[in-house]
């Protein structure tokens, strides 16, 4: 199988076990879902979906050569993501917005992924804890793949990152004790940098808030009226949509507009119910010989 990634280029993989959990319907759910969930709506150019950033770890983990039982838990490390993404974790608050993790025993025991995953010789239990895979996730702001993934493929697709400064990112990263690391300080300071700007202007901004909570509300009065239930979320974006669409809410539609004809003036005096996740980035950096947080060299000569 080769395929274009926006980030990575020409990718290519041999590995009959993973062209077969690709080629699974549990897998290719994620088609439907767009990474940007309900902003995607306002903002179309935020065209990520989860089937494209679970393609991209796996590449990036294979990159940097890490074990076949990592490349695949990277492949699958979002296979339970409900559709619009996050939007779920504004309807079922938690301090992480983790609501996905809580099915994901549920999806990896669908019985075409179960099977793919059994014939590659794995239990569906290994990829239940992404954390003990130490390239794949690590607690923030460290960089893992997962990350770096999503922030690269996020920032281009939003415009801060160009394909210029992620090949310079690339070009950097390194392995160094079993976790990622970048091998030019200039590069890591420019990637915090940027990573900010993501947060700031998109991922953790006012207007991600309204939206997401303007779209956690048309949810809670789908899910009152019975026109979705919760097995709808673990399809696709556009069918929740249809079925929301359809609902004949005045309220529904209203939020809805509110998001599809998004308008800056909307956010004057709006206080969320649920404000979204700050996510920051402070990565390793190889000076001496050894990798140590950007932050404690930031005062030191390079």
């Amino acid at each position: 199988m080769d395929w274009i990634d926006r980030v990575y280029g020409q990718v290519c993989t041999d590995d009959s076990g993973v062209l077969e959990i690709i080629e699974t319907s549990t897998f290719a759910r994620l088609k439907g879902v767009r990474q940007a969930g309900p902003s995607a709506l306002a903002f179309p150019f935020k065209d990520v979906t989860r089937h494209e950033h679970s393609l991209g770890v796996y590449a990036l983990l294979r990159r940097l050569g890490a074990s076949r039982l990592e490349q695949v838990a990277g492949l699958l490390h979002d296979v339970s993501h409900t559709a619009f993404s996050h939007a779920v974790d504004f309807v079922f608050a938690s301090d992480e917005q983790d609501h996905h993790e809580h099915l994901k025993p549920l999806m990896l025991e669908r019985p075409d992924l179960a099977r793919a995953i059994a014939g590659m010789g794995f239990e569906s239990s290994a990829f239940l804890d992404d954390s003990v895979y130490p390239m794949l996730e690590q607690p923030l702001p460290r960089l893992c793949a997962d990350r770096l993934d999503y922030f690269l493929r996020d920032g281009m697709a939003c415009g801060v990152v160009s394909p210029d400064f992620a090949a310079d990112v690339l070009a950097s990263l390194t392995v160094v004790e079993g976790r990622m690391a970048l091998t030019r300080r200039d590069v890591a300071t420019e990637a915090a940098a940027r990573f900010a700007t993501m947060n700031r202007i998109w991922w953790a901004s006012a207007t991600e808030g309204f939206i997401y909570n303007e779209f956690a509300q048309a949810l809670r009065e789908g899910f009152r009226l019975g026109v979705i239930d919760r097995d709808d979320l673990m399809t696709e974006d556009e069918l929740v949509l249809a079925k929301l669409d359809a609902a004949g809410s005045p309220l529904i539609a209203a939020r809805l507009a509110s998001i599809r004809e998004f308008r800056p003036e909307c956010l004057a005096n709006y206080r969320p119910l649920v404000r979204p996740k700050e996510r920051w980035l402070d990565p390793d950096v190889v000076e001496d010989g050894h990798a140590r947080p950007l932050s404690t060299l930031e005062n030191r000569p390079s």
